[in-house]
């Protein structure tokens, strides 16, 4: 399928396709060429397969079912060649939108930046805020990592998350919201945080996001329900307004995902520079929830790995803290936002995965 660029229904299986469509399939294909020029070849290994293109790789899983069918198809993400970190933080520069990024070593020059102080929208890379917030009332022995806090049904959220299927009432204790927001990015687990912590924990951490989002607000300001709302809170001139109309729309009820805006809007959104985000990583990366979830990074290139990022609609953000095997301790932040059309993911997680791969060595 990587060398005529077209999948065909009948490969795969009435399981596959209950899911995923051809078509599905076939607009991931199209837009390979995109990131990793021009398809060459494969090589089979008995664990995966190993796709070639003139800028790079991308690893392939596929299983067949017992009538050789498809029925499991996962392409990992791309691997661009560089052949330095310059190299690579030049693919980067290419991503469409304003692109920021920032390599942080405490202490010294920064190995290479672009706009680092730049303020831009982020996704979910503003739980970084949260678990700062949280860290602080933990270490002031205010709250403890083993307290239990019941699910309340008016934090529930939209996906990203597991949480928001899971009863009201069930009982939770602070590490399983924190490890659960942080590595598969649950958004339910972050309003119950944002919730817990209190506004008044989150203002050393807020920057310029005041009043303090929740996942939920923004859904809501984002869907056809909150049109009314989202035009008075992008023009409301005061923290204290806008914090007026999101009481009135917490009483709305949670829309629907066919509900959401389909183009970008990043005036509602969390917004901090690559430099914030770096100095928010700094604090919490030592936690070992940090280390769930990798990200693109591979953890036996380092030491020690730790990630958060986040996307939206014209808008990702990648943010990763490494120990390198010679010790050196390196935040690597960076974001692009696009107010007119989507990001292109694929090729902003390959270019920013092949300058990760370059810092092994520093």
């Amino acid at each position: 399928m990587l060398r005529t660029g077209h999948a065909d229904a009948s490969w795969f299986s009435a399981t596959f396709l209950a899911q995923v469509s051809a078509a599905e399939v076939n607009a991931v294909i199209a837009g390979l060429p995109a990131t990793l020029g021009a398809y060459q070849n494969v090589e089979y290994t008995p664990a995966k397969f190993v796709a070639h293109f003139a800028k790079g790789t991308m690893e392939v899983l596929i299983h067949l079912d017992a009538d050789m069918k498809i029925d499991g198809l996962l392409f990992k993400p791309p691997e661009i060649a560089a052949s330095s970190l310059n190299d690579a933080l030049r693919t980067l520069q290419r991503v469409a939108g304003t692109v920021s990024y920032a390599i942080v070593e405490k202490g010294r020059p920064e190995p290479a930046a672009l706009n680092p102080s730049e303020v831009l929208a982020v996704g979910s890379a503003f739980k970084l805020a949260v678990l700062n917030a949280l860290l602080d009332e933990i270490t002031g022995g205010s709250r403890h990592w083993n307290d239990v806090v019941p699910l309340a049904q008016q934090w529930k959220s939209l996906p990203s998350g597991v949480l928001r299927t899971w009863p009201a009432g069930t009982p939770l204790t602070l590490a399983t919201y924190a490890a659960e927001m942080i590595s598969i990015s649950d958004n339910t687990a972050a309003d119950a945080l944002v919730r817990t912590v209190g506004p008044a924990a989150l203002a050393r951490y807020a920057g310029s996001n005041e009043p303090f989002l929740t996942t939920r607000e923004m859904f809501i300001l984002k869907s056809d329900e909150g049109a009314s709302s989202r035009g008075m809170y992008l023009t409301v001139d005061s923290a204290a307004g806008r914090a007026g109309v999101l009481r009135r729309i917490d009483a709305l009820p949670l829309p629907g995902i066919e509900q959401m805006m389909t183009t970008p809007d990043l005036g509602i959104e969390w917004h901090y520079s690559v430099r914030d985000l770096c100095k928010l990583m700094e604090r919490v990366a030592s936690l070992p929830l940090m280390s769930i979830n990798p990200g693109v990074a591979n953890p036996a290139d380092f030491d020690h790995v730790a990630y958060k990022g986040g996307s939206d609609t014209g808008v990702i953000n990648m943010t990763t803290m490494v120990t390198t095997h010679r010790g050196t301790k390196l935040c690597f932040s960076a974001t692009a936002n696009d107010s007119a059309h989507d990001v292109n993911d694929t090729a902003f997680e390959a270019a920013y995965g092949a300058a990760l791969r370059q810092l092994k060595d520093l």
